[in-house]
């Protein structure tokens, strides 16, 4: 693995960091070292890795009023890279093909919040993918520790896309197919790769009061207790006619809460600008796709 990071702040060079190495395991251990003993491979894969990196510059060279992180991760079976961007201390995580466009999105949709959240649990309304957040948690985390299955509504699917093609039904049990590592320094674990939720002919009715959200700065899993957080970065209280920013605000429920609350989707499944996802300290980019969705309250 040949990794190289950056740091951008408004269009200025603050940080670069490059590493390299191998993993072999050997019996029930895992030997890693910060040199590749393939010569040849290892040119290669520094110049795989080089030349992501210039292409990740050209993209985010124009982002001039944001931090910018840029991670590119080159192995033998391929290159991936990603793109931190944060304003005002509210992120989203995208690639070189569409960091203009959710840099633009980004600035769109952040304005003063002007009330704090209703004192009362209210429907929500899950727009932009970031229903794929809430699903991340309570599905995905659930089928990556093996947890037993829900009833999940019967309109709602879930597969988790690894890059080689494989697909996993996360509904059905199955685990996520790839087995996934941070840096050559990390232990492989089963992890998600692509997370698509899709709903087919399931019901949608926009409660006349409800708070919609549009972005989510994190999630997390307790798998002892299989309970689900969501802390929501931008948010309106809508009344009627009448949509207020509201403060940002954290969701927590059981996993069979979030089952149970799921009341309706509509649409196509919409690319969510970013989940990177943490676990055991290993940090991995999940690419997330998730319909306009609703749920009942959740506290």
């Amino acid at each position: 693995m040949v990794r190289r990071e950056e740091l951008w702040v408004r269009g200025a060079l603050a940080e670069s960091r490059s590493s390299e190495g191998q993993a072999v395991t050997s019996g029930r251990k895992i030997v890693a070292r910060d040199q590749i003993d393939d010569g040849e491979l290892a040119g290669k894969l520094r110049a795989d890795c080089d030349a992501e990196v210039d292409r990740l510059r050209s993209a985010t060279e124009a982002l001039k009023g944001a931090r910018v992180r840029g991670v590119v991760t080159a192995i033998a079976a391929g290159v991936e890279s990603t793109i931190t961007i944060t304003i005002d201390g509210v992120s989203v995580v995208t690639t070189p093909e569409e960091a203009a466009g959710d840099y633009d999105a980004l600035k769109r949709l952040l304005r003063p919040p002007t009330a704090p959240p209703p004192t009362r649990p209210l429907p929500i309304v899950w727009r932009n993918g970031s229903g794929a957040v809430l699903l991340h948690e309570a599905i995905g985390h659930a089928a990556e520790h093996a947890h037993s299955g829900l009833q999940w509504p019967p309109w709602l699917r879930a597969r988790d896309v690894a890059r080689d093609g494989r697909v996993a039904n996360l509904i059905d049990g199955e685990a996520p197919a790839a087995l996934r590592r941070e840096s050559f320094r990390d232990v492989p674990l089963r992890r998600m790769t692509s997370l698509h939720f899709e709903q087919v002919r399931a019901p949608f009715d926009l409660p006349p009061e409800r708070i919609e959200v549009f972005l989510v700065s994190g999630g997390t899993y307790e798998p002892l207790s299989e309970s689900v957080s969501i802390d929501v970065a931008v948010a309106d209280h809508v009344s009627g006619k009448k949509a207020q920013r509201i403060l940002p605000f954290t969701v927590h429920g059981l996993r069979i809460h979030i089952s149970r609350a799921l009341r309706g989707a509509a649409g196509d499944p919409i690319r969510y600008p970013g989940v990177i996802c943490s676990r055991e300290g290993q940090e991995l980019y999940v690419a997330s796709h998730a319909p306009v969705m609703v749920t009942a309250a959740l506290r």
